[in-house]
């Protein structure tokens, strides 16, 4: 009798196990504004160099103004530190009234190499209602140090950007990073020209370099990543769109020597892609995005990762079996070591629109899926990932049958675990109608041994 009741429990913790399938999740929220949206996220360090928190960045909803029957939104910058327990240690919120958003967040560094700060990206902003220097279209740059206090405000020239797009620092032959590379455009007639930056350390203009346009044409430069061959860096992957009236969008892939001087196309078709984006590499750089070029239902999209070696020629392809969402932009995310050992990717599924993440080894072999949530409600703009620990940023949107006190909240979401089991539906049917079955039967014999007794 004990034995059999020994195997009724085991059933049942098998059974209560395959119901727990997904991690658990604690969420965070600045929750202070009628709209709030993170799309940034990276580690924060004190002085002392040492990782103790989170930084987001993003954007809220300050308020709603009015003049002569004219609305506008007063969207302002945000960046807040949270520490390792959860607590918002600091903001730093920035805006005039025009609406203000976040182009870029990256860390600056000081002479000995050491994180110590970071550096916000975002078009120049101004009153809308006075409408003062509305005309002067250019970007500014934000310092702030490791406490959320701002350093320094610089403005971009005449010559220089409209919108910054990217910042990427470089290294020297020490791998010392001795300065930037910012990628954007100026807006001219209302037609882009594209341009490229090379800062020093202080983001003190070293050089400028901008795009050849013809008079019917916009050119943009829509993503960029450092190139490398044995770990050291030489050179840069760029991925150059060009625009021009009554024409099809023109994509190109090209490499660009260290010294930036040497241009080789790499790739002159990429419009054949939904999507495109560039991500570092142990060796060279790697292409990835959305494509249609899967084998899956008609119609269905999904991911690919083309690893391009340092003569541009391609070293490994990998492409997806998982239907995705095209409106949704995928992000790869590698490990942050000097050797990249595994990179993840995240997504939206297009059956069921549930966010996934993907880990793949450093030459593109798919290891496993790592995370999966179903929530409709929620929108992951970022992601990161340390020890194991999986960080998403976004929004939260309040769900339609739901009185909420704010209808979009910001979303810090955390998983402390990484590994994620998935049952599909059918397994899971599967798994109960067998363990009902085994609990049946140990019924039964319970009961007829019972009725021997008697």
């Amino acid at each position: 009798m004990k034995f059999v009741k020994f195997i009724i429990i085991v059933v049942i913790g098998i059974l209560l196990q395959n119901y727990n399938v997904f991690a658990k999740d604690i969420i965070y929220s600045i929750n202070k504004y009628p709209e709030e949206n993170l799309k940034f996220i990276k580690s924060s360090y004190n002085k002392k160099g040492t990782k103790d928190g989170l930084i987001v960045g993003g954007s809220y909803l300050e308020n709603t103004i009015e003049d002569n029957d004219t609305k506008y939104n007063n969207y302002q910058i945000i960046v807040a530190k949270y520490d390792n327990m959860g607590e918002i240690s600091w903001k730093f919120t920035y805006g005039n009234t025009k609406e203000d958003y976040i182009d870029y967040l990256e860390y600056t560094y000081n002479e000995e190499n050491k994180i110590d700060g970071y550096i916000i990206a975002l078009e120049k902003t101004y009153d809308v209602v006075s409408q003062e220097n509305v005309d002067d279209a250019s970007a500014t740059l934000l310092k702030l140090d490791l406490d959320g206090n701002l350093v320094w405000e610089k403005t971009s020239g005449s010559n220089e950007f409209t919108k910054i797009t990217k910042i990427i620092s470089t290294l020297n032959d020490d791998k010392q990073i001795d300065g930037y590379l910012a990628i954007g455009y100026k807006e001219e007639n209302k037609k882009k020209k594209a341009c490229v930056v090379r800062y020093d350390k202080d983001f003190n203009l070293i050089w400028i370099k901008q795009s050849e346009n013809q008079e019917d044409e916009s050119i943009e430069y829509q993503d960029i990543t450092t190139t490398q061959e044995e770990n050291k860096l030489i050179g840069y992957a760029m991925i150059i769109s060009t625009k021009k009236e009554k024409a099809p969008e023109e994509k190109n892939l090209v490499h660009i020597d260290r010294e930036w001087k040497k241009v080789d196309i790499v790739e002159n078709s990429l419009e054949k892609y939904q999507t495109t984006y560039l991500e570092k590499a142990n060796d060279g750089f790697i292409l990835y995005g959305i494509t249609s070029d899967v084998k899956l239902k008609k119609g269905e999209k999904s991911y690919y990762l083309i690893n391009y070696n340092s003569e541009n020629q391609i070293n490994w392809e990998t492409i997806g079996e998982e239907p995705i969402k095209p409106s949704k932009r995928i992000i790869l995310y590698p490990n942050d070591a000097e050797n990249i050992e595994e990179y993840m990717l995240l997504y939206e599924n297009s059956i069921d629109s549930s966010k996934e993440v993907l880990k793949f080894d450093f030459e593109g072999n798919l290891q496993k899926k790592i995370k999966k949530i179903k929530n409709d409600y929620y929108t992951f703009e970022n992601f990161y990932i340390e020890k194991n620990t999986l960080y998403f940023v976004g929004q939260i949107n309040c769900p339609e049958d739901d009185n909420c006190e704010y209808d979009k909240n910001s979303l810090l979401l955390i998983s402390d675990e990484d590994t994620v089991i998935e049952v599909q539906d059918s397994d899971s049917t599967n798994i109960i109608i067998g363990v009902g079955i085994v609990i049946a039967i140990i019924g039964i014999i319970i009961f007829k041994k019972s009725q021997r007794k008697n």
